[in-house]
């Protein structure tokens, strides 16, 4: 039967990790590092492309949306694409050619020296799961593009692969997924306030 206690724990286990975070120097400065990878790609006329798989596909959308039209502050649209939205391209893909590659296809088509990617996964990127997050890390850098990575700590095999990552000190998936949308809401806050700012 449940009880309050389960309500308790469930909310005990997300403060815990938020207050870890509120107390990290080190992921502060992991979030002005990416504040300024995102604002010099914006100041260079590049733009941003956002990925990952099941709910992290659609905090891609999100954090792409917020970025192309506004968070809370009335500003210029910010060029950002979310990799996760035609369907066509991601079936057509993923049936000719592999789902690990439904990404880095459309980093090969899109992207350019100066741009930057933005990959969000939860997985332990094991060689199991994840591999399309690899793909197109690998191919943004070919692509001579900046990236950015949304992790926790189960992905620390990507990190080679990112020029800044920002690492969830959880393992748990749903977890994983609510800090990380914080991390969106957290980084279109401060995107906005630096260009209402500047205007």
């Amino acid at each position: 039967m449940l009880t309050t206690l389960d309500i308790h724990m469930f909310l005990v286990r997300r403060q815990i990790v938020y207050s870890a975070l509120s107390n990290s120097s080190k992921f502060k400065r992991q979030i002005l590092n990416v504040i300024s990878l995102i604002k010099k790609t914006f100041d260079s006329g590049n733009k941003v492309l956002i990925f990952g798989n099941g709910g992290s596909a659609a905090q891609a959308q999100h954090f792409a949306a917020e970025l192309v039209c506004k968070f809370e502050k009335n500003r210029q649209a910010l060029p950002t694409i979310a990799l996760t939205t035609d369907s066509s391209i991601l079936t057509a893909q993923s049936n000719d050619n592999g789902f690990e590659t439904v990404f880095s296809r459309q980093i090969e088509a899109l992207c350019r020296p100066g741009d930057l990617v933005i990959g969000l996964t939860t997985s332990d990127t094991d060689g199991q799961h994840s591999a399309n997050i690899r793909h197109a890390f690998l191919t943004a850098q070919k692509k001579g593009a900046k990236s950015i990575g949304l992790f926790s700590q189960k992905t620390k095999n990507l990190l080679p692969l990112v020029d800044v990552a920002i690492i969830v000190p959880a393992t748990n998936t749903a977890i994983i997924q609510e800090v990380h949308q914080t991390v969106i809401h957290l980084l279109c806050f401060l995107i906005e306030s630096e260009l209402v700012g500047e205007s």
